[in-house]
């Protein structure tokens, strides 16, 4: 027998070998060997590009703290993704119009970074426990940092050809100096008399129809294992493999969860109903991680919640019918006529105070400042509604220090907008193939 094993010794290796393989995949899962190795699925193909797992949760991480938020996650996640596609599809044009980022402007930027010096000079041993955490190898995060100072590159060329008119400069110098000066009139539910009170019928409508509003959400419970030997990491693997919860472990849920190392956090909440236990490892220790109890959700009954329901209708009233009032008030302010109501009066008051306190949008700063109307509003605010009397509009001298500003952030702001439009453009016809599992 030996013998003929001596005789076979090159084919007999490459049994023991797959035999060995085999046992490698015994105990660990594929998913759980990419982890461990490094080799990693795209989470989406642009142009035939990759866009790595590893890279797409180096992009997440800044968003850690929403990604618990069971309503935010997949939004954020799409978002992201979207964001990173945009980045590749940009890269791709700088590439093409031969516009990169150097080795030399890569290695300087790491150098460079407060958060990988240590005494004031850059300290490799800082880089690298970094990149440990972050689950990134140098390579890896270089190439990601090439793409982000290619792009730059790519920003810095828009904005040098952009250009402002003389109209443009006008209208921000205006919005930068334009003074109020006039009366605020304030219309509480104190204005109104209101004689209401919902029916059976409205109250089962309303409940019917807005259902997900009384839903109580019960997170997910994690049951995590610790521990720096690869043997006792092995033994509970096994057990979860064969089917058996091993005793121990500690049980995360909600804010818990947030005690564990960040990249743990993101590799557990992978976790599903078809895939309920893995193992990863950050700086030496090893987390094998068990889905005890799924997320779940259930809507209140009716009962529960009736009371809750009469005043949101009563309040849905309430604001309707002091938006009513505050038209009809707009309507005799507007045409020169007197109104009972107590005014405020403000004096010397900037475009970004009305901005902050009504939440102004785009189009109805522009109506303050440009508009030859006198009354604006109705605009919501806490507890009612607020109308604004302009009495006398004033533009100021924009100083020239602040003019130089204003025209390089005009700038800058009109290159950015170049950009993504381009990018918009360049997604459409891109050939882009999306990993839907990593989105959920």
């Amino acid at each position: 027998m030996f013998a003929l094993i001596h005789k076979h010794k090159r084919f007999v290796s490459v049994i023991i070998a797959v035999a060995s393989l085999s046992f490698l995949f015994w105990m660990f899962s594929v998913s759980d060997l990419k982890q461990m190795f490094g080799l990693q699925r795209c989470v989406a193909t642009v142009n035939g590009s990759c866009i790595t797992l590893r890279e797409y949760r180096y992009e997440l991480l800044r968003f850690s703290s929403v990604l618990n938020n069971p309503e935010l996650k997949s939004l954020i996640k799409r978002q992201v993704l979207n964001s990173v596609i945009s980045r590749e599809v940009l890269f791709q044009k700088a590439l093409g119009l031969g516009i990169v980022a150097s080795d030399r402007e890569v290695a300087e930027t790491v150098k460079e970074d407060p958060a990988f010096r240590k005494d004031g000079a850059f300290s490799f041993d800082t880089y690298k426990d970094f990149l440990e955490r972050i689950g990134l190898t140098p390579t890896e995060y270089e190439e990601i940092l090439r793409k982000a100072l290619t792009v730059r590159k790519l920003f810095n060329l828009v904005e040098s050809g952009s250009y402002l008119s003389k109209v443009e400069l006008d209208v921000q110098k205006k919005l930068t100096s334009a003074v109020f000066k006039g009366r605020l009139y304030l219309i509480t539910p104190e204005y109104v008399k209101l004689d209401y009170r919902p029916t059976s019928r409205e109250i089962e409508d309303f409940f019917a129809k807005n259902r997900d509003k009384f839903k109580v959400k019960k997170p997910a419970v994690y049951r995590v294992w610790k521990t720096d030997s690869k043997e006792e990491a092995y033994n509970v693997y096994s057990l979860l493999k064969s089917g058996s919860v091993p005793k121990g472990g500690t049980l995360y849920r909600g804010e818990k969860l947030k005690t564990l190392p960040e990249e743990v956090i993101s590799t557990i909440e992978r976790l599903s109903a078809s895939e309920r236990f893995l193992i990863t490892k950050s700086k030496g220790t090893y987390y094998i991680a068990y889905l005890e109890e799924l997320p779940s959700e259930k809507v209140k009954k009716l009962e529960e919640v009736k009371d809750q329901i009469i005043k949101m209708l009563i309040e849905s009233k309430k604001e309707k019918k002091l938006k009513e009032e505050a038209i009809k008030l707009k309507a005799k302010l507007s045409a020169g006529r007197k109104v009972g109501l107590r005014a405020v009066e403000f004096d010397e008051s900037r475009l970004e105070e009305f901005i902050s306190l009504f939440h102004l949008n785009e189009h109805e700063a522009l109506r303050l400042v440009f508009s030859k109307e006198r009354v604006f509003g109705p605009y919501k605010v806490h507890g009612g509604f607020a109308l604004v009397y302009v009495e006398k509009k004033l533009y100021g001298e924009v100083k020239e220090e602040e003019l130089k500003r204003l025209r390089e952030s005009l700038l800058r702001s009109k290159a950015d907008s170049l950009l993504g439009l381009l990018a918009d453009k360049l997604v459409k016809s891109a050939s882009i193939k999306i990993n839907e599992d990593y989105l959920r």
